[in-house]
């Protein structure tokens, strides 16, 4: 099982990564290319140039933990954007669509309330 949540946030490099790499490279590869901090508890995503590999990177209490995964057959939907981000954000339903094989392009969101919008237009409409 993922030890992942809702509450955290992924980022996918869209790069390619040499999964040579270890905690040192892949946490380097974080610091200069997404320019982002490993050590602050967001998920990182990589996966390798064949898309049948992936690794996630995350500072877990005390250390870095890297989480990877090698299909045996197929590939993983790579959500890679055609823009000159260094790094995506997902959210967790698509991660657990990426590592299931569902494709994204077929999903579709039911609408559902969220309160917290709800509370930021009212406090928008307050300071306004």
């Amino acid at each position: 099982m993922i030890p992942f949540t809702s509450g955290h946030r992924y980022f996918v490099y869209s790069g390619i990564v040499d999964f040579r790499k270890g905690y040192n490279g892949l946490s380097g590869v974080v610091k200069s290319n997404m320019e982002s901090n490993p050590f602050n508890g967001d998920v990182y995503i990589f996966f390798n140039k064949r898309n049948n590999q992936i690794r996630m990177l995350v500072y877990d209490s005390g250390g870095l933990v890297i989480l990877s995964k090698r299909l045996e057959k197929g590939t993983f939907e790579n959500s890679k954007s055609e823009s000159s981000q260094s790094k995506i954000n997902i959210t967790w339903t698509q991660l657990m669509c990426i590592l299931e094989g569902i494709k994204l392009s077929s999903i579709k969101y039911k609408k559902r309330y969220h309160g917290c919008e709800k509370i930021n237009t009212n406090i928008e409409k307050i300071n306004a």
